[in-house]
């Protein structure tokens, strides 16, 4: 009994002993996934170790430097390296062409991770650690460890488990690790009615996941099947014009802001002339052309960039006799709906002679359009508001049409105000992509068109989509590259289901308009640029969409930076008013300073902060909602100076608008009174609803020009009569289109409300006299010296 009590006590003294040297040896432990060497060398006075790790590549000669050991079970000349890797193969050298190999001459081997030592050319095993997978994290997540190889999960492959191989987007990878004979997994639509559902905000966040930046670049490259010349080489290069005139507006230097996918060099080309790497140039009123700017990479790619215009060549002198204009500051202008380009240009004599401050042309920008109805109307009137890029492509024009435009109606004195869109792009869905529904019936409709014609640009959005992008390799997001903006540039989807909540309204998707992520400063500095773009072509002012869903703050911000790109001098004539339908929301949206979101005194304050003037702040004004039924709904909140009065606008004659004016204004096209109309529309100019001073109050007032629904039809109304609602364009689904035929606008034998399609309002002699007189203009004046029949 003794005696096995004296052999247990030898063994477990033997264990212990060897447990504290190998403890020893160990400490510190690198752990799993690690090889230590510690070498006994007679190098001097610096060792290396020159080695492969998995299998890999060599280091470079002679190797890493080995320290001087460290551990007291291994003192010097013993030398220590820590090696990350499952296996290693290795030599020792000095550097100095001296090598130590192992006894047979070759390589040391080890093929598992732990503590080693080599002396008198002997390699021995002291410690053994588990093999490491590779990933940060083990395997990406994506997998589990099996003696050092992940084993992926199905769909992901390589070392890592990093790749993915989505399997309703790709053919599943044999071995879930590498795809079938090493290439990339050919592309495949989602099965069955699928669609793609990410992109989508969770509680409060309100911004696309940093992932999505993989998404960009999604336009087909040039010869795929899906290329169009206009798509240029948008799947690599995309680019703008940032333009910040002088002071006095009589030079200006520009900035081409480019972005190349691959990061590959740019040169520049300014109207032909030979390509320097210098992206900026200055321009003065020498300068009496329009501007075109060529960009090329050095690997082949070319970017043509929109005509730009500068405004001393364009804002050609109004020169009124008489009338209280106030340099642009008061006035009537004239909302022509639904009117193209060449009727506007035609009808501006006759505006001039009435005395008209100015037309407000519809959206011109680029915009969506299609060969399949919607509602059984093709290209109903709201795809004016589904901009595709800012280029000024639009439904009723190209920016040639607009430039002459602008020309011949500024030489009649008449000023034109654009309609601008800057809170969304398209709606989502509403794209150049293939599309279906998942909702069970798995409906498929073909991709949409823009307003660019043969100079459309491309368009993407996450909505409704199936198939992943070719260039991607993902799920489609929302890019614009003839703007250009990418996919962190939207907020992320968020249906908009309160009015009350600041975060819902500045960042929701307004009738699932994919909505612009206003907060970012390349966001604002891109819009900014878009204005200044206007203005050099000659736009007097904006009226901005939907400017109740984007947050004050992004506003303030915006025209601070247009601004600056003004030379720090707003354009006399300047006026803006923005659109901000103030409801039930009054409080939160103009009577409460502090609420959140403010566009009343709150905008002022910040705009006075910013360095704005008395002056220029009274150039930045409101779209009066409230009127006519509630024209002072909070008092003297802001001036007077600062609101824009309309009666009848283009929103109420569809019934989708919360504004009411309560008996004290005409829908025309929806009620058909004619004398109420143009009782209201007189009083807007001789004394409106809740003047206080008609010669101040409201300086601008509104007059909208549309036209007649056939039979009276709101839906047959949502198509415009300018031919691009006219069935013989539709193409899919022409069964269920309802024709909206063409009829020109401009008629100069017409007269006010006479039709039988237009309802050319501003041509009515009792209206045209309310306003001169409110003008101060000659009311003895006769039909020819205003420009209307005598008939009238």
């Amino acid at each position: 009994m003794k005696q096995i009590n004296l052999l247990i006590f030898i063994f477990l003294l033997l264990t212990f002993f060897n447990s504290q040297v190998a403890g020893s040896v160990r400490d510190p432990s690198p752990g799993p996934g690690v090889v230590t060497i510690y070498y006994s060398t007679d190098f001097s006075p610096t060792t290396y170790i020159h080695y492969s790790v998995n299998g890999g590549d060599w280091t470079t000669l002679p190797g890493k430097q080995m320290d001087p050991s460290t551990n007291k079970s291994m003192p010097l000349p013993y030398h220590q390296k820590s090696i990350t890797g499952n296996t290693l193969t290795f030599v020792f050298d000095d550097g100095k062409g001296n090598w130590d190999h192992n006894q047979g001459g070759g390589n040391y081997v080890v093929g598992q991770p732990g503590i080693y030592s080599v002396k008198n050319h002997v390699l021995k095993t002291i410690y053994l650690y588990p093999k490491k997978c590779p990933g940060n994290p083990t395997c990406s997540n994506h997998g589990t460890c099996n003696n050092g190889n992940c084993v992926c999960k199905s769909g992901y492959y390589s070392e890592d488990c990093s790749k993915y191989c989505d399997p309703y987007t790709h053919i599943v990878c044999d071995d879930g690790k590498t795809c079938v004979s090493g290439k990339t997994c050919p592309i495949q639509p989602l099965p069955g009615c699928q669609t793609y559902h990410d992109g989508k905000c969770t509680g409060d966040t309100i911004v696309m996941p940093p992932s999505f930046k993989a998404r960009r670049w999604q336009t087909p490259t040039k010869g795929s099947g899906g290329h169009r010349d206009s798509f240029q080489d948008y799947s690599h290069l995309v680019g703008w014009n940032h333009v910040v005139y002088s002071s006095d507006h009589q030079s200006a230097t520009l900035e081409v802001k480019a972005t190349h996918k691959d990061g590959a060099s740019l040169k520049y080309s300014f109207n032909g002339g030979s390509q320097t790497s210098s992206n900026t140039k200055q321009f003065t009123s020498s300068f009496t052309d329009v501007l075109t700017v060529t960009v090329y990479g050095s690997d082949g790619t070319k970017l043509v960039l929109p005509e730009y215009d500068f405004m001393w060549n364009t804002h050609t002198p109004i020169q009124h006799t008489s009338g209280d204009y106030r340099d642009g500051q008061k006035g009537a202008i004239v909302s022509l709906f639904g009117w193209p380009d060449g009727d506007i240009e035609k009808e501006c004599e006759m505006l001039g002679k009435a005395g008209y401050l100015g037309v407000k042309l519809f959206p011109h920008q680029e915009s969506l359009a299609s060969i399949e109805p919607m509602s059984n109307i093709l290209n109903p009137w709201y795809f004016y508001y589904q901009p595709v890029s800012y280029q000024q492509n639009g439904r009723h024009g190209t920016r040639a049409t607009l430039r002459q435009l602008i020309a011949t109606c500024r030489s009649h004195n008449v000023r034109i105000y654009s309609d601008t869109v800057l809170n969304h792009m398209t709606g989502s869905g509403n794209d150049m992509q293939k599309h279906r529904n998942d909702a069970g019936s798995c409906v498929y409709w073909p991709g949409k068109n823009s307003t660019g014609g043969d100079n459309m640009s491309p368009f993407f959005t996450q909505g409704f989509t199936y198939i992943p992008n070719e260039n991607t390799e993902l799920p489609p997001s929302q890019e614009y590259p003839g703007v250009p903006y990418g996919p962190l540039d939207f907020h992320c989807e968020r249906a908009l289901n309160s009015w009350t909540d600041p975060l819902d309204l500045n960042a929701g998707w307004l009738v699932g308009l994919v909505d612009i992520n206003t907060e970012r400063d390349n966001v604002q500095e891109r819009m900014a640029d878009y204005l200044t773009d206007l203005i050099g072509l000659g736009i007097s002012g904006f009226r901005i969409d939907a400017a109740k869903h984007i947050k004050p703050d992004d506003l303030i911000s915006i025209f601070t930076k247009f601004k600056r790109n003004m030379g720090g001098n707003i354009p006399k004539d300047f006026i803006t008013w923005w659109e901000v339908l103030l409801g039930g929301e009054k409080d939160l949206l103009m009577c409460n300073t502090n609420s959140g979101y403010n566009f009343g005194k709150y905008i002022e304050n910040g705009l006075d902060g910013n360095g704005f003037s008395t002056d220029d702040i009274n150039k930045i004004k409101i779209w009066w909602s409230s009127f006519p039924n509630a024209p002072s709904p909070c008092g003297g909140v802001i001036s007077r100076v600062r609101q824009v009065i309309e009666n009848d606008d283009h929103d109420q004659q569809f019934g989708g608008s919360s504004r009411d004016m309560h008996g004290k204004g005409v829908i025309l096209v929806k009620d058909r009174d004619v004398s109420g109309h143009r009782f209201f529309e007189k009083k807007l100019f001789s004394g409106p609803e809740g003047v206080s001073d008609n010669n101040n109050d409201w300086p601008i007032r509104l007059l909208l020009s549309s036209y007649y629904f056939p039979n009276n039809d709101a839906q047959l109304g949502a198509g415009i009569p300018d031919g691009n609602s006219d069935c013989s364009k539709c193409k899919v689904q022409c069964d269920t289109c309802k024709n909206v035929a063409k009829t020109s606008a401009y008629q100069p034998n017409k007269c006010g409300y006479t039709g039988p399609v237009y309802t050319r309002t501003h041509r009515d002699k009792d209206i045209i006299m309310a306003m001169r007189g409110w003008m101060g203009l000659d009311t003895s004046v006769s039909n020819s010296d205003i420009g209307i029949p005598d008939s009238c």
